[in-house]
């Protein structure tokens, strides 16, 4: 990577956002990049986590340019300025971060012992009414960047969502203001509902 995209890439009034699959976000991305993956479909709830005038960013899979684009133009984003693939130069350079997830049995293991994690649903409230995992507070993803002013950037931070999509977007978020130890859940409620161990209240 050049030193003149490095700094590029570092200036804090640009907004980067991922497009690419969670499970290839998590292993390695740009510090301060969203990733509102092409699968995640409720793009009118990411409207507290962007900037629709800002310089724009996008990181997305090679090949899949142009439906990144269309899928970002969806969020009312004005100033594409970029788009990338995530490669090699980003892996090695000091911008480079990666997301923990952790598996279903390990949030069911927590939420039984790990009295000082807190462990966030963010689905839709409807969808916590019918069915959560003990212990887990409900903060869906349109609500995150409010609620965040509440919660401890240091606090050990399980996040779930139905099936991994919307907690990726929600865990990149916070990390993206500071926060230090937030997990996702792979696989999220979908997974944890079949763990044979797992209170579901």
């Amino acid at each position: 990577m050049t030193s003149e995209l490095l700094k590029e890439l570092s200036l804090p009034n640009l907004q980067i956002i991922d497009t690419r699959l969670p499970d290839f976000f998590e292993i390695g991305f740009l510090k301060s990049s969203l990733n509102i993956s092409l699968k995640f479909s409720e793009l009118e709830k990411t409207s507290s986590f962007i900037d629709n005038e800002k310089e724009t960013i996008i990181i997305c899979k090679e090949g899949s340019e142009n439906e990144s684009i269309q899928h970002i133009n969806h969020l009312g984003v004005k100033n594409i300025k970029r788009v990338l693939h995530f490669n090699d130069e980003m892996r090695s350079s000091k911008l480079f971060d990666i997301i923990i997830s952790i598996s279903a049995e390990e949030l069911v293991l927590d939420s039984l012992h790990n009295q000082k994690a807190i462990i966030i649903d963010s689905r839709s409230k409807e969808n916590f009414k019918s069915g959560k995992i003990h212990n887990a507070i409900n903060i869906p993803i349109n609500e995150i960047a409010s609620a965040s002013t509440k919660l401890i950037k240091n606090q050990e931070t399980l996040i779930y969502s139905n099936k991994g999509v919307t907690s990726m977007l929600a865990s990149s978020y916070l990390k993206t203001i500071g926060f230090t130890n937030v997990k996702n859940v792979w696989g999220g409620f979908e997974q944890i509902k079949n763990e044979p161990k797992a209170l579901i209240d």
